[in-house]
């Protein structure tokens, strides 16, 4: 049997291995499209914002890539009491009233308000079944990890999501939170780390003293997995309010020996009006 002689190595042959490859990345291209547009004519192709024959419009594509803004200060629950002065204090730059001070649990970063073309996304990957928004939300989200990885000093923190109630799994098809952790675990931003966990209680219709004390339980499997490897933990969710949930998670997780360093939303339902200093100047209690 005749050998197949060896293809040269030369300039010109590579150069002619780019351009075959690149002749078949074009031609890929066009055919996803023509399959795209057939598949349009069963299923428009829609932007959550209402933007046509695309999934995922230019502006609410920039709304992923806004940098990460600090917003645990518009979260009553993850407020600490930090001091409490029953008469006015003099300080070198005025004077104190009296009332109390508060300290934040954790650092929570948010892509933005929980309004407008950011709702309309979050609410179409959440309820709408367009679990294709995963991708580019984790990228969007991924810096937002690395910097609180990076304030703690921490390489690979692990990525907990904060649990659905069952009934929403069913109604969605779907576990969208512990999707996007899996997909940021793909960008390098961590690992992912899916606690099986259930909510003790609901929110709806309760008032601010009710969600402050709601309850996350994890099963006694996820609790030894917690205490065997204490991790040092990121909480992901998709929209932080009151930020009872948080809270609630972060009681299930620190109780069982993990760490959290701090959470990361897409959305807030408040943005604070005053700027917080760096991330470094935050420290999460791990008690």
């Amino acid at each position: 049997m005749t050998p197949i002689p060896p293809v040269p190595d030369t300039p010109a042959h590579r150069g002619s291995a780019v351009r075959a490859r690149s002749r078949l990345v074009r031609r890929g291209a066009r055919v996803r499209e023509v399959i795209a547009q057939t598949c349009a004519l069963v299923a428009v192709r829609e932007c959550p914002c209402g933007a046509e024959d695309t999934w995922l419009c230019p502006s609410c594509r920039a709304l992923l890539a806004q940098s990460p803004r600090r917003v645990e200060s518009g979260c009553d629950a993850l407020q600490l009491l930090s001091a409490a002065r029953v008469r006015d204090q003099p300080v070198p730059r005025g004077v104190l009233p009296a009332g109390v001070d508060h300290a934040p649990l954790l650092p929570v970063l948010a892509l933005g308000e929980y309004g407008g073309d950011l709702q309309a996304l979050v609410l179409a990957w959440k309820n709408g079944g367009l679990l294709h928004l995963t991708a580019p939300i984790a990228a969007g989200l991924a810096p937002a990890v690395t910097q609180l990885a990076a304030a703690a000093g921490e390489e690979r923190p692990a990525l907990v999501p904060v649990p659905s109630r069952p009934a929403a799994r069913l109604r969605r098809g779907e576990d969208h939170t512990g999707e996007l952790a899996r997909q940021l675990q793909r960008h390098g931003a961590g690992r992912a780390l899916l606690l099986p966990s259930r909510p003790s209680s609901t929110q709806h219709g309760q008032g601010s003293r009710g969600r402050r004390s709601r309850r996350i339980l994890l099963t006694p499997g996820a609790r030894r997995r917690l205490e065997r490897e204490q991790p040092r933990v990121v909480l992901l969710d998709d929209v932080v309010t009151t930020g009872s949930t948080l809270r609630a998670m972060y009681d299930a997780v620190t109780e069982a020996g993990a760490e959290v360093i701090g959470a990361v939303v897409v959305a807030a339902s408040r943005l604070p009006t005053r700027q917080h200093g760096p991330l470094a100047a935050v420290s999460a209690p791990t008690g």
